[in-house]
């Protein structure tokens, strides 16, 4: 009999730790809002694969433009590493609107701030940890 409940505990401890997941606080500060109007669509991304396909994302929030900055915050997303995009609507199309050569006209940002002058960054070149509470800015282009 005791060796049955030692069995059971076992399997529940080891059960247990495999569904209880670290979690932490993302609170993202987006800036340079320049137009104070439309709004700002974020979209979190947590692999290469599914970066950048706005229905993969495993988190897309709006956020009315009422001032030069618009806070975000997700209260419980699991540890690990994450991309950003994120960009201001300005005409309510709830779309980046490109020119002919697929140059946004709408204001624009990825996590970590990298240089976009010869395209998008990569996933890797956007992507940040989330450990804990984590705090991150991102400025529109």
């Amino acid at each position: 009999m005791k060796k049955i409940k030692s069995i059971i505990l076992f399997v529940l401890a080891l059960w247990l730790s495999q569904n209880v997941i670290a979690q932490g606080k993302l609170t993202v500060k987006v800036t340079e809002i320049e137009k104070v109007h439309g709004r700002v669509g974020l979209c979190i991304y947590n692999s290469k694969d599914t970066y950048m396909y706005s229905d993969k994302a495993i988190v897309c929030q709006w956020a009315d433009v009422m001032d030069s900055t618009v806070p975000f915050t997700l209260d419980s997303l699991a540890h690990g590493a994450y991309a950003i995009v994120i960009f201001q609507d300005l005409n309510g199309n709830k779309e980046l609107d490109t020119n002919f050569m697929g140059i946004p006209k709408e204001p624009y940002g990825f996590s970590n701030n990298p240089s976009t002058r010869f395209g998008p960054p990569s996933f890797e070149g956007a992507s940040f940890k989330v450990e804990g509470n984590t705090e991150i800015v991102i400025a529109l282009k």
